[in-house]
């Protein structure tokens, strides 16, 4: 199968904690008091271009999860009423596909339409433009806002987004060879277990979370011998920064489907 390479770049506890506290989202505000155990900006500017450089990325990826918490109430969209058959297909509106200075794209995984905002992402960055990767068991008032806001959108699986398909028609549809994310939690658990992740980049803060509810680094099926077998990984390089943190960076070797 063609698929474009995917890189994960994520930081987290020692103990592999992506977030303070469940349900967080990356608008959710930091009490003062634990801002001391956050990464230093420093490290992460650092961590951030340096991986950004060892990589030509076209797509950056992020789950639903890190913009919309499953406790959040969703934006409410005027009922659809119209032919169904209008909206449940792949809208790649070629002024936008072929927009001009358009380099990468800026994508959400969506599978059940929680992520309702307007965003476009080239207001951040004129050379990307926002994509949702979604499911035919999204809403039709979603599908039908993104058509109205002029917001692309890719579909597969019934009921959430079937991740090998979805990336083979970014390889296929839109040319995409090399896909970022930051997003640890249900999603990079996600693609460690359907084979998908090529290289896993980690920046582990010199502290300790704990809990027993906070989002992991990789939430996923628990391993049941033969059919789900953990990853083995290859080292590449490693890191370790004045201020205690420590860059790892593996290749994931791919199992034999």
């Amino acid at each position: 199968m063609n698929k474009p390479k995917v890189i994960l770049q994520v930081n987290a506890s020692l103990d592999g904690r992506i977030a303070f506290t469940p349900n967080s989202t990356m608008f959710t505000p930091v009490d003062q008091s634990l801002q001391a155990f956050q990464t230093d900006p420093n490290d992460w500017k650092f961590f951030n271009e340096k991986v950004k450089s060892l990589h030509e990325v076209d797509f950056c990826l992020e789950g639903c999860n890190m913009l919309v918490s499953e406790v959040d109430e969703l934006l409410p969209l005027p009922e659809y009423t119209e032919n169904k058959d209008l909206l449940f297909h792949d809208y790649l509106p070629d002024k936008i596909v072929f927009r001009e200075g358009r380099k990468t794209w800026t994508s959400v995984v969506d599978g059940k339409g929680r992520f309702r905002g307007a965003y476009k992402a080239y207001t951040d960055n004129p050379e990307s433009y926002m994509v949702h990767l979604t499911s035919y068991g999204a809403p039709p008032e979603y599908l039908a806002f993104l058509q109205k806001e002029e917001i692309p959108y890719l579909l597969t699986g019934q009921e959430k987004v079937n991740l090998t398909e979805m990336f083979a028609k970014l390889y296929d549809i839109l040319n995409v060879k090399c896909i970022l994310t930051s997003s640890g939690g249900k999603l990079a658990g996600a693609l460690i277990r359907e084979n998908l992740l090529d290289e896993i980049n980690i920046l582990f803060n010199p502290t300790i979370y704990g809990g027993t509810n906070s989002p992991i680094l990789f939430h996923s099926p628990d391993i049941y011998p033969p059919d789900i077998l953990p990853n083995k990984l290859k080292h590449i390089e490693s890191q370790v920064f004045d201020s205690g943190a420590i860059w790892v960076r593996y290749e994931v070797i791919k199992r034999q489907l």
